[in-house]
């Protein structure tokens, strides 16, 4: 590793932290055209071990997608934002002379795909399948933007109700079980599906031209989101939303946009 920093002198380092191997793969060949960073892929799992070598060997930061690792960067972290604490992870850290700082960006990743569409979050229904941070990451950025409700739907209504954040005042806000009886009434009625947990069933009946699917979980093409383009939904899958994220992550650690599209054709390729 000391080696790479000589090699790539000026360029700003950055770690990839992610339990997925084509991610990992694919990062480890990406080259930024205008030579301002490097992305270093590391496995997903404990990150003390990484924490402890950023400032040793010179890493801007580490962009955190293993969800299993973001607890515990927000906890060795020096400092962090309200985002992030109300999550309670952190998918972006930044190396800093006075400590790490820590910040959650997917739900500003997943706003910013769908902008890039023209879907507007304002007066949305939207409905989140599980009950995740990453649930409550995105509940707490499309209210922010105006969404008329967000329903959150977990294994039991205990588990939806932790999930889910304090939203807007301008929010409704609904949490149950993915086996209440008001859930197909939900789905029917929803704006935009964001499926974070494979384990809640949606009817293909319920699906339309009117819907925004996010599914971020599965393959590329899940047959959820086969499903839903054969109707004329307009869909998205995770590595959609992970190269806006990435691109959050990097603009947050370099302080300056890098730009998403070559990102995007990277892991459209995948």
């Amino acid at each position: 590793m000391p080696a790479a920093v000589a090699i790539l002198g000026s360029m700003h380092l950055v770690a990839v932290v992610s339990g997925d191997p084509d991610i990992r793969h694919a990062l480890s060949s990406f080259r930024d055209a205008q030579a301002r960073f490097h992305l270093q892929p590391v496995a997903g799992g404990a990150v003390d071990g990484l924490f402890r070598g950023l400032e040793r060997l010179d890493f801007a930061g580490a962009l955190i997608l293993d969800p299993d690792a973001q607890g515990d960067a927000l906890r060795l972290a020096s400092r962090s934002s309200l985002d992030a604490e109300e999550v309670g992870g952190a998918d972006t850290v930044t190396v800093t002379p006075g400590g790490v700082i820590a910040e959650y960006n997917l739900g500003r990743a997943a706003a910013a795909l769908l902008a890039a569409s023209r879907w507007d979050a304002k007066g949305a229904e939207v409905v989140l399948l599980g009950g995740s941070q990453a649930a409550r990451g995105v509940a707490r950025e499309l209210s922010s933007l105006g969404a008329a409700s967000v329903a959150l739907l977990a294994g039991s209504p205990a588990d939806a109700e932790r999930a889910l954040p304090e939203l807007a005042a301008g929010t409704g806000v609904v949490a149950r079980s993915a086996n209440d009886p008001l859930v197909p009434t939900l789905l029917e009625r929803a704006d935009l599906l964001v499926r974070l947990d494979a384990g809640v069933p949606v009817p293909a009946s319920l699906l339309g031209p009117h819907l925004t699917l996010l599914d971020l979980v599965g393959e590329p093409v899940s047959a959820l989101r086969r499903r839903a383009m054969s109707v004329g939904a307009l869909t998205f899958n995770r590595f959609d939303v992970d190269a806006y994220l990435i691109e959050l992550g990097l603009t947050h650690i370099l302080g300056a946009p890098v730009g998403v599209e070559p990102l995007l054709e990277l892991f459209h390729s995948l």
